[in-house]
């Protein structure tokens, strides 16, 4: 397959080199891509190797010549790999599809080398600081295609067309979302992904993922301005990251591990905001998880969090959509308690969620 896909905000995959885009590169694609695969995996209760427990995927041959199950997808489980890896790869086993990008695009010189918000705030000695994010090279803007081709019989491109057709509806592509970058659109039209769905579902099972990103504990959101007549900026997205900040102020704790720090450890942000696109759109999703024992306290716990950052969402800006599993917020159809019902209709498939 050949997707063709214009860049709606600038796309970054990293290079070479540290901090430098030379090109769009096929590793940082693939890495956007498995980990939404493994949100939706371990949402549906399939088997996605956990980290946090150490746990590693490697393919070993003879167990998987002396399983006596006929399911291919099994035996490989007992042969030491995960459900992604069983597509994504791991050591042992080559990954199923190879993924190529012709590259047009070209830097972006339109992006700032520094964005300040137009916030400010007074430290703890008393000295007042604007928040400045500063950006050393150029991430790339214009058309790519990106080839899929599977390398066994039985894989069809469609499920990874399908992944990056998510990835154009909700997320973005690339590294450094935190940043506003990789939102994309597919030029040819939407790709199917009811192939994605129905792999998907045949991997679900009883795991549960607290302490990962997964589909249960996502949240997706699209905002615009109030004002009909006043378009969002790019400062608009640094605005609203230094606003969900001050959200969590008086816990500095719960502050880093919701929205990031360079300081001293460094954690990523879990909520990611876009720069603006199209007519005036900005993207707001990450994943809050359900435990975190040493964050959370009396004030604060899941519902708390995501509550908060939906209600400054809903009150300072027009919230055009919200998807959360589990949850009245939900846009649409509140509550759907039931993994693969809110990933059929995540997905925007037609027909009944067991209609496979």
């Amino acid at each position: 397959m050949k997707l063709e896909i214009n860049t709606l905000t600038p796309l970054w995959t990293g290079g070479v080199e540290a901090g430098k885009v030379d090109r769009l590169h096929e590793t940082g694609v693939i890495g956007s891509l498995r980990w939404w695969m493994e949100v939706f995996i371990r949402g549906l209760g399939g088997h996605v190797n956990d980290p946090t427990q150490n746990e590693r995927s490697g393919f070993d041959q003879k167990k998987f010549d002396s399983s006596t199950t006929r399911d291919e997808r099994t035996r490989l489980r007992e042969a030491g790999l995960c459900d992604v890896s069983q597509i994504f790869g791991a050591t042992g086993w080559r990954r199923r599809f190879r993924l190529a990008i012709q590259d047009t695009t070209t830097p972006d010189n339109t992006v700032k080398s520094r964005i300040q918000a137009q916030r400010s705030y007074t430290d703890k000695k008393g000295q007042e600081h604007t928040p400045t994010w500063h950006f050393q090279d150029k991430p790339r803007s214009g058309r790519l295609a990106i080839q899929i081709q599977s390398l066994t019989h039985d894989f069809q491109p469609e499920m990874i067309a399908g992944l990056i057709q998510f990835v154009a509806n909700w997320s973005a592509l690339g590294a450094r979302a935190q940043m506003g970058f990789g939102v994309i659109e597919p030029v040819n039209g939407p790709s199917e992904m009811q192939t994605l769905y129905n792999w998907l579902v045949a991997t679900a099972g009883s795991r549960f993922y607290p302490n990962l990103p997964s589909l249960r504990n996502i949240f997706l959101a699209r905002i615009k301005s109030k004002e009909l007549s006043h378009l969002f900026t790019e400062q608009t997205t640094f605005n609203l990251k230094y606003d969900l900040r001050r959200l969590f102020a008086g816990d500095e704790g719960l502050r880093h591990f919701i929205m990031g720090t360079v300081k001293d450890e460094r954690m990523a942000a879990k909520v990611k905001i876009s720069r603006p696109y199209g007519d005036g759109l900005v993207r707001v999703w990450g994943w809050i998880p359900e435990e975190a024992a040493t964050i959370y306290n009396s004030s604060w716990n899941r519902n708390t969090v995501v509550h908060a950052i939906y209600q400054h969402l809903k009150t300072n800006y027009t919230l055009q959509i919200w998807r959360e599993m589990n949850s009245p917020r939900n846009t649409g159809a509140p509550d759907i308690s039931e993994a693969k019902i809110f990933l059929h209709n995540l997905l925007e498939l037609k027909g009944d969620a067991d209609g496979l």
